[in-house]
């Protein structure tokens, strides 16, 4: 965790599926683990944020907030089948199909 005033930032690493087609994750937070929704099409350094799961505010009331980073992770040792199968999305891709 890295902490700016009450506000706590952390990061989150994501294959390139889940930011691509979303997904449901666990995150521990100072206040202990949160499940949240990565929504579809997430895209690198995104920051989601936690409204109230950050640090106590003093002489005050509330919290901060907590924000999550997301990193995606890049594969370096794809199969045979793993790089034709990006190949055919980049080429329907190309071909109008997004």
């Amino acid at each position: 965790f890295m902490r700016e005033g009450y506000d706590i930032i952390s990061e989150l690493e994501l294959s390139f599926v889940q930011a691509a087609l979303g997904d449901e994750v666990e995150v521990e937070t100072v206040q202990g683990k949160v499940k949240i929704r990565i929504p579809q099409g997430t895209q690198p350094d995104t920051l989601i944020r936690l409204r109230g799961k950050g640090v106590k505010m003093l002489r005050g009331q509330g919290y901060g907030d907590h924000y999550v980073r997301v990193k995606i992770v890049i594969p370096k040792n794809l199969t045979g089948r793993q790089k034709e199968l990006l190949k055919e999305f980049e080429g329907q891709k190309k071909s109008g199909w997004f």
